[in-house]
């Protein structure tokens, strides 16, 4: 698992992507391909979790999608960015 985060943070760094909150939690993100998909989090106990429905994520496999819209949601909430 961790090594597929660290993929995914690799990919994000070179990934073009848009990325647009559209309410509490929630971001639709754009690829350079004009793919979109949408990527939740919700916040347990102290805890930030998200998911992204492409093929990575619905599989719960961390992907390029989901560290970019964390980075927004970082930014915009002030919740750490975790591993």
């Amino acid at each position: 698992m961790k090594q597929n985060l660290t993929n995914a943070i690799n990919k994000a760094r070179q990934a073009k992507v848009h990325v647009a909150r559209f309410n509490e939690g929630a971001y639709v993100i754009t690829t350079a391909e004009n793919h979109r998909y949408t990527v939740r989090f919700e916040r347990r106990e102290g805890v930030r979790y998200g998911r992204c429905n492409c093929a990575a994520g619905v599989r719960f496999i961390p992907c390029r999608h989901l560290v970019k819209a964390a980075f927004v949601d970082s930014a915009l909430t002030g919740y750490p960015m975790e591993a």
